[in-house]
Protein backbone atom coordinates (compact mmCIF):
# COMPACT_ATOMS: atom_id res chain seq x y z
CA UNK A 1 0.00 0.00 0.00
CA UNK A 2 1.57 3.36 -1.01
CA UNK A 3 2.40 5.87 1.70
CA UNK A 4 0.26 9.00 1.97
CA UNK A 5 1.73 12.28 0.86
CA UNK A 6 2.52 14.83 3.55
CA UNK A 7 -0.39 17.02 2.40
CA UNK A 8 -2.78 14.09 2.64
CA UNK A 9 -1.57 13.32 6.15
CA UNK A 10 -2.14 16.95 7.19
CA UNK A 11 -5.65 16.87 5.73
CA UNK A 12 -6.42 13.66 7.62
CA UNK A 13 -5.27 15.19 10.91
CA UNK A 14 -7.32 18.34 10.36
CA UNK A 15 -10.40 16.23 9.63
CA UNK A 16 -10.14 14.44 13.01
CA UNK A 17 -12.46 15.64 15.81
CA UNK A 18 -11.07 18.60 17.76
CA UNK A 19 -11.59 16.84 21.10
CA UNK A 20 -9.69 13.72 19.98
CA UNK A 21 -6.10 14.27 21.20
CA UNK A 22 -3.24 12.92 19.12
CA UNK A 23 -2.21 9.41 20.09
CA UNK A 24 1.03 9.59 22.09
CA UNK A 25 4.00 7.50 21.19
CA UNK A 26 3.81 4.12 22.88
CA UNK A 27 5.16 4.29 26.44
CA UNK A 28 5.40 8.09 26.62
CA UNK A 29 3.18 11.16 27.25
CA UNK A 30 2.29 13.78 24.68
CA UNK A 31 4.53 16.83 24.52
CA UNK A 32 1.69 19.01 25.76
CA UNK A 33 1.09 16.80 28.80
CA UNK A 34 4.81 16.58 29.49
CA UNK A 35 5.06 20.38 29.41
CA UNK A 36 2.06 20.66 31.73
CA UNK A 37 3.57 18.18 34.19
CA UNK A 38 6.90 20.02 34.08
CA UNK A 39 5.07 23.31 34.69
CA UNK A 40 3.14 21.85 37.65
CA UNK A 41 6.33 20.51 39.22
CA UNK A 42 8.03 23.87 38.79
CA UNK A 43 5.12 25.72 40.40
CA UNK A 44 5.17 23.23 43.28
CA UNK A 45 8.89 23.86 43.83
CA UNK A 46 8.39 27.63 43.64
CA UNK A 47 5.56 27.57 46.19
CA UNK A 48 7.51 25.33 48.57
CA UNK A 49 10.53 27.65 48.36
CA UNK A 50 8.33 30.73 48.76
CA UNK A 51 6.61 29.29 51.86
CA UNK A 52 10.03 28.76 53.43
CA UNK A 53 11.25 32.23 52.42
CA UNK A 54 8.21 34.21 53.55
CA UNK A 55 7.82 32.30 56.81
CA UNK A 56 11.49 32.87 57.63
CA UNK A 57 11.87 36.51 56.53
CA UNK A 58 8.34 37.90 56.38
CA UNK A 59 6.88 39.75 53.42
CA UNK A 60 9.24 42.73 53.63
CA UNK A 61 12.41 40.68 54.08
CA UNK A 62 11.69 37.96 51.51
CA UNK A 63 13.74 38.05 48.31
CA UNK A 64 12.66 36.76 44.90
CA UNK A 65 16.20 35.72 43.99
CA UNK A 66 16.41 33.45 47.06
CA UNK A 67 13.08 31.84 46.15
CA UNK A 68 14.12 31.16 42.56
CA UNK A 69 17.49 29.78 43.66
CA UNK A 70 15.86 27.43 46.19
CA UNK A 71 13.33 26.34 43.54
CA UNK A 72 16.09 25.64 41.02
CA UNK A 73 14.86 28.17 38.47
CA UNK A 74 15.36 31.81 37.46
CA UNK A 75 13.66 35.01 38.59
CA UNK A 76 11.79 35.55 35.34
CA UNK A 77 9.90 32.28 35.81
CA UNK A 78 8.51 33.54 39.13
CA UNK A 79 7.35 36.72 37.42
CA UNK A 80 5.92 34.64 34.57
CA UNK A 81 3.76 32.60 36.93
CA UNK A 82 2.89 35.19 39.58
CA UNK A 83 3.57 38.65 38.16
CA UNK A 84 5.16 40.18 41.25
CA UNK A 85 6.24 39.49 44.83
CA UNK A 86 2.87 40.42 46.32
CA UNK A 87 0.96 37.95 44.16
CA UNK A 88 3.47 35.25 45.02
CA UNK A 89 2.88 35.99 48.71
CA UNK A 90 -0.89 35.75 48.18
CA UNK A 91 -0.37 32.39 46.47
CA UNK A 92 1.60 31.24 49.53
CA UNK A 93 -1.23 32.31 51.85
CA UNK A 94 -3.74 30.52 49.62
CA UNK A 95 -1.63 27.35 49.77
CA UNK A 96 -1.40 27.23 53.56
CA UNK A 97 -5.13 27.92 53.84
CA UNK A 98 -5.80 25.15 51.32
CA UNK A 99 -3.73 22.69 53.36
CA UNK A 100 -5.40 23.74 56.62
CA UNK A 101 -8.88 23.41 55.12
CA UNK A 102 -8.04 19.98 53.69
CA UNK A 103 -6.90 18.82 57.14
CA UNK A 104 -10.07 20.13 58.77
CA UNK A 105 -12.28 18.48 56.15
CA UNK A 106 -10.52 15.18 56.79
CA UNK A 107 -11.70 15.24 60.42
CA UNK A 108 -14.42 12.66 61.02
CA UNK A 109 -16.87 13.90 63.65
CA UNK A 110 -17.78 11.23 66.25
CA UNK A 111 -21.40 10.83 67.33
CA UNK A 112 -20.58 11.50 70.99
CA UNK A 113 -20.15 15.30 71.36
CA UNK A 114 -17.75 15.10 74.31
CA UNK A 115 -15.42 12.68 72.57
CA UNK A 116 -15.88 14.62 69.34
CA UNK A 117 -14.81 17.89 70.96
CA UNK A 118 -11.82 16.16 72.55
CA UNK A 119 -10.68 14.75 69.22
CA UNK A 120 -11.26 18.08 67.47
CA UNK A 121 -9.05 19.90 69.99
CA UNK A 122 -6.27 17.36 69.50
CA UNK A 123 -6.66 17.47 65.72
CA UNK A 124 -6.36 21.27 65.69
CA UNK A 125 -3.33 21.25 67.99
CA UNK A 126 -1.59 18.56 65.97
CA UNK A 127 -1.94 20.65 62.81
CA UNK A 128 -0.48 23.77 64.43
CA UNK A 129 2.52 22.04 65.95
CA UNK A 130 3.28 20.07 62.78
CA UNK A 131 2.96 23.13 60.48
CA UNK A 132 5.21 25.84 61.96
CA UNK A 133 5.27 27.69 58.60
CA UNK A 134 1.51 28.22 58.91
CA UNK A 135 1.90 29.86 62.31
CA UNK A 136 4.74 32.14 61.18
CA UNK A 137 2.96 33.24 58.01
CA UNK A 138 -0.24 34.04 59.90
CA UNK A 139 1.77 35.99 62.48
CA UNK A 140 3.36 38.00 59.68
CA UNK A 141 0.03 38.68 57.98
CA UNK A 142 -1.40 39.91 61.28
CA UNK A 143 1.54 42.31 61.58
CA UNK A 144 0.46 43.60 58.16
CA UNK A 145 -3.12 44.00 59.49
CA UNK A 146 -4.40 41.26 57.17
CA UNK A 147 -3.81 43.45 54.12
CA UNK A 148 -3.06 40.68 51.64
CA UNK A 149 -5.91 38.45 52.81
CA UNK A 150 -8.37 41.32 52.33
CA UNK A 151 -6.98 42.00 48.86
CA UNK A 152 -7.51 38.38 47.83
CA UNK A 153 -11.15 37.71 46.97
CA UNK A 154 -10.49 33.96 47.27
CA UNK A 155 -9.04 34.19 50.79
CA UNK A 156 -11.52 36.77 52.07
CA UNK A 157 -14.44 34.46 51.25
CA UNK A 158 -12.76 31.41 52.80
CA UNK A 159 -14.77 29.68 55.54
CA UNK A 160 -12.89 27.21 57.71
CA UNK A 161 -14.63 23.84 58.19
CA UNK A 162 -13.49 24.06 61.84
CA UNK A 163 -16.12 26.76 62.42
CA UNK A 164 -19.00 24.51 61.33
CA UNK A 165 -17.60 21.48 63.17
CA UNK A 166 -17.43 23.40 66.46
CA UNK A 167 -20.99 24.66 66.00
CA UNK A 168 -22.26 21.15 65.24
CA UNK A 169 -20.55 19.52 68.23
CA UNK A 170 -21.58 22.31 70.61
CA UNK A 171 -25.23 22.15 69.51
CA UNK A 172 -25.23 18.36 69.86
CA UNK A 173 -23.74 18.52 73.36
CA UNK A 174 -26.19 21.22 74.44
CA UNK A 175 -29.13 19.24 73.08
CA UNK A 176 -28.01 16.20 75.12
CA UNK A 177 -27.48 18.29 78.23
CA UNK A 178 -23.75 17.54 78.57
CA UNK A 179 -22.58 21.04 77.48
CA UNK A 180 -23.54 24.35 79.06
CA UNK A 181 -26.24 26.38 77.32
CA UNK A 182 -24.60 29.75 78.06
CA UNK A 183 -21.42 29.26 76.00
CA UNK A 184 -21.04 30.39 72.38
CA UNK A 185 -19.42 28.51 69.52
CA UNK A 186 -17.29 31.60 68.86
CA UNK A 187 -15.72 31.40 72.32
CA UNK A 188 -15.13 27.67 71.96
CA UNK A 189 -13.51 28.18 68.56
CA UNK A 190 -11.27 31.04 69.75
CA UNK A 191 -10.24 29.05 72.84
CA UNK A 192 -9.20 26.04 70.78
CA UNK A 193 -7.27 28.12 68.24
CA UNK A 194 -5.60 30.48 70.71
CA UNK A 195 -4.35 27.77 73.08
CA UNK A 196 -2.73 25.94 70.17
CA UNK A 197 -1.52 28.93 68.16
CA UNK A 198 -0.06 30.86 71.11
CA UNK A 199 2.02 27.91 72.31
CA UNK A 200 3.65 27.38 68.91
CA UNK A 201 4.03 31.06 67.99
CA UNK A 202 5.62 32.00 71.33
CA UNK A 203 7.65 28.84 71.89
CA UNK A 204 11.05 30.61 71.77
CA UNK A 205 10.35 33.46 74.21
CA UNK A 206 8.33 31.28 76.59
CA UNK A 207 11.00 28.57 76.55
CA UNK A 208 13.53 31.22 77.61
CA UNK A 209 11.33 32.58 80.38
CA UNK A 210 10.41 29.14 81.74
CA UNK A 211 13.89 27.71 81.22
CA UNK A 212 12.73 24.60 79.38
CA UNK A 213 12.19 23.50 75.80
CA UNK A 214 8.44 23.80 75.27
CA UNK A 215 8.65 21.82 72.03
CA UNK A 216 10.10 18.70 73.62
CA UNK A 217 7.88 15.67 73.11
CA UNK A 218 6.76 15.29 76.77
CA UNK A 219 5.83 18.98 77.06
CA UNK A 220 3.94 18.99 73.76
CA UNK A 221 2.00 15.90 74.88
CA UNK A 222 1.22 17.52 78.24
CA UNK A 223 -0.02 20.71 76.55
CA UNK A 224 -2.20 18.67 74.18
CA UNK A 225 -3.91 17.07 77.19
CA UNK A 226 -4.16 20.45 78.95
CA UNK A 227 -6.00 22.04 76.03
CA UNK A 228 -8.51 19.18 76.06
CA UNK A 229 -9.02 19.56 79.81
CA UNK A 230 -9.51 23.34 79.53
CA UNK A 231 -12.02 23.19 76.67
CA UNK A 232 -14.04 20.28 78.07
CA UNK A 233 -13.93 21.78 81.56
CA UNK A 234 -15.27 25.04 80.18
CA UNK A 235 -18.08 23.23 78.36
CA UNK A 236 -19.10 20.77 81.08
CA UNK A 237 -22.66 21.16 82.34
CA UNK A 238 -22.24 20.95 86.11
CA UNK A 239 -26.02 20.77 86.61
CA UNK A 240 -26.41 17.64 84.49
CA UNK A 241 -27.64 14.69 86.55
CA UNK A 242 -25.05 12.09 87.29
CA UNK A 243 -25.59 8.72 85.62
CA UNK A 244 -27.55 6.33 87.81
CA UNK A 245 -25.46 3.72 89.54
CA UNK A 246 -26.65 0.34 90.74
CA UNK A 247 -27.13 0.03 94.51
CA UNK A 248 -24.34 -1.99 96.12
CA UNK A 249 -25.33 -5.56 96.86
CA UNK A 250 -25.45 -6.56 100.54
CA UNK A 251 -23.15 -9.42 101.30
CA UNK A 252 -24.93 -12.41 102.80
CA UNK A 253 -23.37 -13.88 105.88
CA UNK A 254 -22.16 -17.47 105.69
CA UNK A 255 -24.61 -20.00 107.13
CA UNK A 256 -22.22 -21.00 109.90
CA UNK A 257 -21.85 -17.42 111.05
CA UNK A 258 -25.60 -16.89 111.03
CA UNK A 259 -26.20 -19.69 113.58
CA UNK A 260 -23.89 -18.12 116.15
Amino acid sequence: MPERSSSAARNARSAAPADDPPTPAEGGPTRRRARREHSDLLETRILAAAIEEFSEHGFAGARIERVSAAAGTVDRMLYYYYGNKERLYQAVLAKIYEDMIAAQRAFVTPDDPVEGMRQLVMHSWDHYQSHPHLVRLLMNENLLHGRHIRQSAQLERTTLPLVQTVETLLASGQARGVFRQDVSSEHVLMTIMSLGFFYVSNQYTCSTWIGADLMSRPRRAAWRKHICDVVLGMLANRDAPLPATAAPKTRRKPAAAAKK
